[in-house]
């Protein structure tokens, strides 16, 4: 049976708890590992320490493998993980590595599966969203006319306004100097339901 270091355990329980008091997230695999350097030599080792707190029940885990974010530091909150980053310009291709995960309040952002994405480009400034925002996306694969959606179009994501016309779709920038991305068809993964200015 493996044994483990109760002292890295009772600092790895601390840690996150101060962590998530001081920012109302958890930190990802990557930022506990960095905190503590040698002590976790790889992200497999964190989550093998994360799995004993879980098991103690000191700690909870998300579905999607992140780390929730204690009641004692959410109040009514639905749990939004930070899983790469969006394109308000071209489609890219998407990143999906879980950074952080976030507790935002559920009356201002609603239920659902929600996550989260850093913002790049400028085709969406005029519908307030610039580069650097943090947007909110609940996740869903369907979406109405005038919704801002998370479109993947030829395996590559953008963030457009969303709009069916007949057997085409278009996929309208709010940026009158860029043009419309005009698709027979494209993958919805989810709808705008906010966005958080960092900085």
């Amino acid at each position: 049976m493996r044994k483990y270091n109760e002292e890295l355990l009772q600092k790895l329980y601390y840690y996150i708890m101060e962590y998530q008091r001081d920012n109302g997230c958890s930190p990802s695999f990557r930022t506990i590992g960095n905190y503590f350097g040698k002590s976790f030599s790889s992200t497999s080792k964190v989550k093998n320490y994360l799995n004993v707190l879980t098991n103690r029940d000191l700690l909870e885990m998300e579905r999607d493998g992140s780390i929730a974010v204690d009641e004692r530091f959410s109040t009514d909150t639905v749990s939004a993980p930070l899983v790469g980053q969006i394109a308000c310009g071209d489609p890219t291709e998407e990143l999906a590595n879980i950074e952080e995960t976030y507790a935002l309040p559920r009356k201002l952002f609603g239920s659902g599966e929600l996550y989260t994405l850093n913002t790049y480009g400028d085709s969406m400034t005029g519908f307030g969203i610039n580069p650097g925002d943090l947007v909110v996306i609940r996740r869903q694969q369907t979406a109405n006319d005038g919704q801002v959606v998370v479109a993947m179009v030829d395996n590559k994501n953008t963030l457009k306004r969303f709009y069916r016309n007949g057997e085409k779709i278009i996929l309208h920038p709010e940026n009158e100097t860029m043009k419309d991305i005009i698709v027979k068809e494209c993958d919805i993964q989810g709808v705008l339901v906010g966005k958080i200015t960092l900085y």
